[in-house]
């Protein structure tokens, strides 16, 4: 039998907006002779927090140093309603930490535009370059509820996480799950739950099964290849998944960072080939915003 790995069931149908575009450039890099570039990446989110942006340097494609931060970068962010605007300067609280954030926590608003402008001069000729991007926040998921059950699939037990919520009818979707296990946030991007939607006209789901953990006890079942990759769960952990719905440009840097299977948040060791972005001017990373809905349940325990 074909052993089963945290399988993604790519059948998800809910929500209540139709997927944003966005405008994404497809860089490819000569993996044996890649030069630096800027590796840029941040989220905006409907949550009242210090919205952050991360620029870096990005290390050669076969270099296993740590990308460099950039520290002299000139950040800044505007939203706008279509009628409102608004600019934040994102400044670094420790200098050389290549994390810029806002003044203050804001909230992203759902159906207005963000773009983000990073100014430096990456090259060090004496002249500034302008990074820039664009996206657009969509409604938050709504999931009315939540939990996770457990199941026999031939030898090997699974934890499937369930929700229950309304679809938005006849539009594509993409979803993403970011997640924490008893209190540890898995903020890997391949280790992010990512998935596209099959219609259903409108139907409300119920306890829909959208991705499956294989339990702790099947490990050995596993090559230490297959299982070092892998996410196991116990009976009785705790789990807070944050569900957005997201773009379908973000969806594909999500899956592309994942094939890498080194993909990180929010940057990568070296810039891999083939990955996608909607930074402007050559540089790599991604800007995306979402709205965020928070949502726990426990394993269960053993005979249960």
């Amino acid at each position: 039998m074909n052993k089963i790995k945290s399988i993604s069931v790519s059948v998800i149908a809910f929500l209540f907006i139709a997927m944003i575009s966005s405008c994404t450039e497809d860089t490819t890099i000569d993996t044996k002779t890649s030069a630096y570039v800027p590796v840029i990446y941040g989220t905006i989110t409907n949550q009242n927090v210090r919205q952050q942006i991360q620029v870096n340097s990005s290390s050669a494609y076969f270099d296993k140093e740590t990308n460099q931060r950039i520290a002299k970068a000139v950040v800044t962010m505007k939203e706008d309603s279509g009628t409102v605007s608004k600019s934040y300067l994102l400044t670094q609280d420790s200098v050389g930490s290549g994390i810029y954030a806002t003044k203050d926590p804001m909230m992203g608003k759902p159906g207005w535009t963000y773009r983000l402008s990073v100014v430096m001069d990456f090259d060090n000729d004496g002249n500034n370059e302008e990074y820039t991007a664009e996206c657009k926040m969509p409604k938050a998921l709504k999931v009315d509820s939540f939990n996770i059950s457990k199941k026999k699939v031939g030898e090997y037990t699974l934890y499937s996480l369930n929700i229950s919520a309304q679809d938005d009818g006849d539009v594509e979707n993409y979803y993403m799950g970011r997640y924490s296990i008893n209190g540890v946030w898995y903020n890997k991007i391949s280790k992010y739950i990512a998935f596209n939607d099959v219609s259903l006209n409108g139907e409300y789901v119920k306890n829909l099964s959208v991705w499956n953990f294989n339990d702790v006890a099947d490990k050995s079942k596993f090559s230490d290849d297959d299982a070092k990759d892998m996410i196991f769960m116990s009976p009785g952990d705790s789990m807070v998944v944050e569900f957005s719905n997201i773009s379908k440009a973000y969806f594909n840097f999500i899956n592309e960072c994942t094939s890498q299977k080194n993909g990180s948040n929010p940057m990568f060791g070296g810039p891999p080939a083939n990955i996608s972005t909607n930074i402007s001017n050559g540089a790599r990373g991604f800007f995306t915003a979402y709205g965020v809905s928070v949502v726990s349940a426990k394993a269960p325990e053993l005979n249960k």
